[in-house]
Formats: structure tokens, C-alpha cells, sequence
């Protein structure tokens, strides 16, 4: 399909391709400065909000959380089963009223909207951000709800809900608007698709790679302006790296577009400065890639019997990453646990399965000659290859590889609604806490593997200790570091090796409802636990960022750890596009001028 034709598609919504800025934003030093709340005085009669029923044709609803009846005397066998479905990502992500992370102990719980637009067109859009700025409303943006830090929910807020803009579009020849450069391949993506369906489409159906993130049910368009990581980011940089066009309803109500040729500035701050911020993305496009012939994986869970034993472990592990795995072929994760355990579970491509097993075998060949005195496979090693354009295809790996995925439940839902076993976790589940640190290249020095893999040990005690070798750029390909420096992220992304995440979940639970409750004891503990353990990491990086998306709740000096030098630059385009403060989101650009709710501005 050509560009022209897409445009076509968007129910005639016109471009406001470099509207100057309107008198809306012009009011920013005079904005108010407290937000209304449903009880207020000022806040929309149900006139209003009949308006906004007829601008977006029917599309506006009451919110209310299926969880409520739990808490109102629903029987004990109907919660259950609620709760139950909470560990379904495809029934949350269906549910206005829910987000994929029921709760964060001691700093936010799920709350639904009081009113949210199903939005549809873009359209759809700017009737919800105009009626949200001219009636003074908190306003929330959700897609696919995957936020650990609350930022797509507020209670008494106006939401704008983009899963039905879930088109996707494939280009063999795109140039983003304004733009002189080649034409290439590409895809265009509403803002409300997931990882999953994008995936299928692009590389099942089109045979080409597109960067997106590991989890099949995230959404697409908080993901890139987060940043964006895959298990191939080192080959193909992140996934802000490959936006080349977006699509943005700002604050005004203006439609613009945004690309390397219009609206640059714009542009860059959607490219990892953080979803919610800058303004409502409609759809973007993103570059595609010539497809791996193959993409493989290694699996193993190793114990140890003694601390020592776990400390050779994982100095043998950080000597192979350092010498063998540095490279844009590896990527995905290895959990170091309390218990002295190592889950490997990592990513490679541009291999086929003997030249793996060849970098590996060294590594497994230590570990056997040590068993059974000091190691024991709870998994023993296995590494194997798929063809790349079945790695993601919902049919092929429920008939070859049933384990890896796990499908939607419910009555009727489509074949494709499928998800990673191992993300099962993470649905509907409560934070208890969670912290992430980029791990500088220069601890891989001979000099400072030692000082790494005492440390690593250390926090692993305390908890279990995540290492994202993907979600650093150090040793990635040129290309995908140089895309990757041009956009908002926090420079430190690219001398990262690793972003270690240390974190503790627990199952879903709701304030309130009997038997469903948050375990806070539990919580607490956690808490302080992930703290020790980070603290002995932060001991050998103290000047680290973190990601914008994976991050602690209670960070205190957020702006320099998500965006390090680029801050300045990102509220220069935040005070250009919303000077009156209408997007707000938990520790996004200019929230420090605002309550921790989003609802009152702070005295200057």
C-alpha cells in the first residue's frame, strides 16, 4: 500500500503539518492550577459529556473496574474467577477498566478512569484532548496498559483508549513526509497494536524483522517512546532508533506529523522521551530489516552447592559474556537467584547451532567436570535454532514448541491471542519493588570482572538479580549505536553492557476483597531486599541511569537517570508543545511541576 493510501485510511482527519502553535498553549503561564476532580464544582455537567459522546460517534463510556464487585459482595466463586482471569494478559488488555499491573505496594494501586473515549480515529483523539484542556481534566493515555509505574491510569481522570487503532501496515518503499531520503522499508502501526500482532504481520506474513519489545501483549507505541528494547536491539538498536515517522495529537488538538524533516524536535522527544509527556501518538513508522535466516536460544538452570561454587559460576559466566557474547549476535537474559541458582535463557542470531554450541561448550564442560560436588543441572543445557520467520508465528509454535507460549482462555478469542509462558508472571501481578541500573561496559575490563562477579553474587543473596545483556547498546553494531544515540534516551544506554533489574512480584490482588489482599509484610520485605542488592551493584556504577520503562517508583533524581544530559533539551519541547502542563505522568517530562498525582501545580 502506498503512503497516500494510508493517509487516505484515517477517516479524512485533516494534517496539521506545522500548525503554528494555537492560543490554547499560548495560556500556559495562566493555566490553572489545580485539575478537576469528579466532585468538584467546575467539573463537566452530563451535557458536556453528551458533547463528547456526539464528537466521537458513541465512543465514550463510564469507567468502572470489574474489580469493584468484588469489593461490593460479588460471591466468592465469581472473584475467584476474576481472579483467575488476571493472569490472562489479553482479558485485562480488553478491559478499559484494568492495566496489565494490578498495584505497586506503598505507591499506586490500579484505579480506572471516570470516563475513557474507545478511541478509534484519530479524530476520536483530538475531540478527547480539546474537551480534556477546555474542562481542565486530569488526562490518561492507555494502549496496551503495560506501565509498572501506574502512568496509564488516575482516578477521576478523562482517559483516551487506543487498542481499537490497532492498524498495521506494511510499505515496501516509505519516505517520511517532507523528507528528500530513499525510499525503504517500513511499517506503520496504530498506537494501540501490540508487539504480538506486529511481530506476525511484519516478519510471519512479510518475512522482515521489525524492532519491538519481548513481551507479545505490549504496546506498540509506549514502548518506542520509551525507548524500546528486543532481544536484538545490539543488531537493530532500539526500537525509538527505528521510529522514522509518527503521527501526534499535542495539546492544542493540532494533528501533526513528525519526522527527521518536520516538526524535528518533536520528533527527537518521542524517540525514547517517554510516552505520555509530549502528547497523544496516533501511529508511527518504523524501518524494517532484512530478516535473520535463523534465530536460536540457550537454556539451562545450573545450582550451586556452596557460595564459592556460585562464585566460580559466575565468574566463568562474566569471563565468557566479556570475551564471547559481546557482540550484536546475543541478547536476552540471565537471572542470578538466591539459593545459588543461574537460569540462562538467551537470544542469539547470525549463528547457526554448532558455532553456539562451540562459544558455549567451554563454559558447560567446566560446570560438568565440577559435578556432582559443586553443580547440578535443574535444566540441563539445550541450544537450538528456529527459522526466523516462524519465531514468532502463533500456529507454528503451538504445534512445535507448545511450552514457550500460552493462549488467551477465554471462549472464542482469535488463535493469534497468544503470549510467552515465561511472561505469565508479570499478568495482573502487584509490584513489591523494582529497580534497574545500566552496568558500564568497563566492569567486563580483566581488572574489574572479579569486583563484577562479587557483586553480582552479593545482591543474588539478597534477590534475584536479572542481567538484560539487550538492553545495553556496548558491543552492539555501529549502526545500531549511532541510530540509537540520536534519540532522548539517557547516553549511558550505549556504554551499558547490561541493564540489571532486580525486582519482587506478587500474585494479583485488590485492597478490600477478602482473601485477595496485597500480602504488605511480604512486600516490605521485598522491598528492603531489593534495595541491599541493588546497593551492592550501585557500589560499582553510583553515576548509572536506568530505563525510562523498568525503573523504581521512588527514584529521587529520575531526570538525570532516564535522560541524563538530554533533559534540558526534552523540556524545551515540552514547554513548546504543552506549556500548560495538560500530559502528565508519573516521573515524565515536567511532572516535577505538578502533585505526585498530576493534579495540582506546584508553587514556583
Amino acid at each position: 500500500m502506498r503512503r497516500r493510501d494510508v493517509l487516505k485510511a484515517l477517516m479524512g482527519v485533516p494534517f496539521c503539518v506545522g500548525v503554528p502553535l494555537g492560543t490554547a498553549l499560548a495560556q500556559g503561564p495562566g493555566a490553572p492550577r489545580v485539575r478537576v476532580r469528579r466532585n468538584d464544582p467546575g467539573w463537566p455537567s452530563a451535557a458536556r459529556w453528551e458533547e463528547l459522546q456526539r464528537a466521537t460517534r458513541g465512543r465514550l463510556t463510564e469507567v468502572r473496574s470489574p474489580l469493584d464487585a468484588c469489593r461490593e459482595g460479588a460471591s466468592e466463586a465469581s472473584c475467584g474467577t476474576l481472579f483467575r482471569e488476571l493472569k490472562n494478559p489479553y482479558f485485562i488488555g480488553d478491559e478499559v477498566g484494568l492495566t496489565q499491573t494490578t498495584a505497586w505496594v506503598d505507591a499506586w494501586t490500579s484505579t480506572p478512569s471516570a470516563y475513557a473515549v474507545a478511541a478509534e480515529t484519530t479524530a476520536d483523539v483530538v475531540a478527547a484532548v480539546n474537551f480534556a484542556r477546555d474542562n481542565n481534566l486530569r488526562l490518561v493515555v492507555k494502549g496496551g496498559g503495560h506501565s509498572y509505574l501506574g502512568r496509564s491510569n488516575a482516578p477521576d481522570s478523562l482517559m483516551i483508549w487506543t487498542r481499537r487503532m490497532n492498524a498495521i501496515v506494511r510499505h515496501d518503499a516509505f519516505v517520511a513526509a517532507g523528507c528528500g531520503d530513499a525510499p525503504q522499508p517500513a511499517v506503520s502501526v496504530g498506537a494501540g497494536a501490540i508487539w504480538g500482532r506486529v511481530y506476525d504481520e511484519v516478519t510471519t506474513r512479510g518475512g522482515r524483522y521489525v524492532q519491538g519489545g519481548g513481551c507479545l501483549t505490549v504496546g506498540v507505541a509506549g514502548l518506542v517512546q520509551a525507548g524500546g528494547f528486543g532481544s536484538h536491539s545490539k543488531q537493530f538498536g532500539t526500537a525509538a532508533a527505528n521510529l522514522l515517522e509518527a503521527e501526534i495529537v499535542t495539546a492544542d488538538g493540532a494533528v501533526r506529523i513528525a519526522n527527521a524533516c518536520t516538526n524535528p524536535d518533536l520528533f527527537w522527544g518521542l524517540r525514547g522521551g517517554g510516552g505520555g509527556s509530549l502528547g497523544v501518538v496516533t501511529r508511527l513508522t518504523l524501518r524494517t530489516h532484512d530478516l535473520p535466516a535463523e534465530l536460536g536460544g540457550v537454556f539451562a538452570t545450573i545450582t550451586a552447592t556452596s557460595d564459592d561454587a556460585f562464585r566460580r559460576l559466575v565468574g566463568d559466566l562474566v569471563a565468557l559474556y566479556a570475551d564471547k557474547l559481546l557482540d550484536p549476535r546475543w541478547g536476552e537474559i540471565v537471572t542470578l537467584r538466591p539459593g545459588r541458582r543461574m537460569d540462562i535463557r538467551m537470544s542469539f542470531h547470525g549463528l547457526d547451532q554448532p558455532a553456539a554450541e562451540r562459544i558455549w561448550q567451554p563454559f558447560f564442560d567446566r560446570v560438568a567436570a565440577r559435578m556432582p560436588g559443586d553443580f547440578a543441572y535443574q535444566i540441563p543445557p539445550m541450544i537450538r535454532t528456529i527459522a526466523a520467520r516462524h519465531a514468532w508465528d502463533p500456529a507454528y509454535l503451538a504445534a512445535y514448541a507448545p511450552g514457550l507460549t500460552r493462549h488467551d482462555d477465554r471462549a472464542g478469542a482469535p488463535a493469534g491471542n497468544v503470549f510467552w509462558a515465561g511472561n505469565l508472571a508479570e499478568a495482573g501481578h502487584v509490584i513489591y519493588a523494582y529497580q534497574s541500573r545500566w552496568l558500564p561496559v568497563g566492569l567486563l575490563q580483566p581488572a574489574r570482572q572479579a569486583a563484577l562477579a562479587d557483586a553480582l553474587c552479593a545482591a543474588s543473596r539478597r534477590a534475584p538479580v536479572e542481567l538484560h545483556f539487550q538492553k545495553g547498546l556496548a558491543g552492539g553494531a555501529p549502526e545500531a549505536v549511532a541510530a540509537t544515540r540520536a534519540t532522548a534516551m539517557n547516553p549511558d544506554v550505549l556504554d551499558a553492557f547490561a541493564l540489571a533489574i532486580i525486582g519482587g512480584e506478587g500474585p494479583p490482588a485488590w485492597p478490600g476483597v477478602a482473601g485477595h489482599e496485597p500480602d504488605l509484610a511480604a512486600a516490605r520485605r521485598s522491598a528492603r531486599a531489593v534495595s541491599a542488592a541493588m546497593a551492592e551493584l550501585a557500589r560499582l556504577a553510583p553515576a548509572a541511569g536506568c530505563y525510562f520503562a523498568e525503573s523504581d517508583f521512588f527514584a529521587p533524581d529520575w531526570q538525570r537517570a532516564y535522560w541524563g544530559a538530554n533533559y534540558a533539551r526534552l523540556m524545551q519541547v515540552k514547554r513548546k508543545y504543552d506549556p500548560a502542563g495538560l500530559f502528565f505522568v508519573h516521573h515524565g517530562v515536567g511532572s516535577e511541576d505538578w502533585s505526585a498525582d498530576g493534579f495540582a501545580r506546584l508553587a514556583k
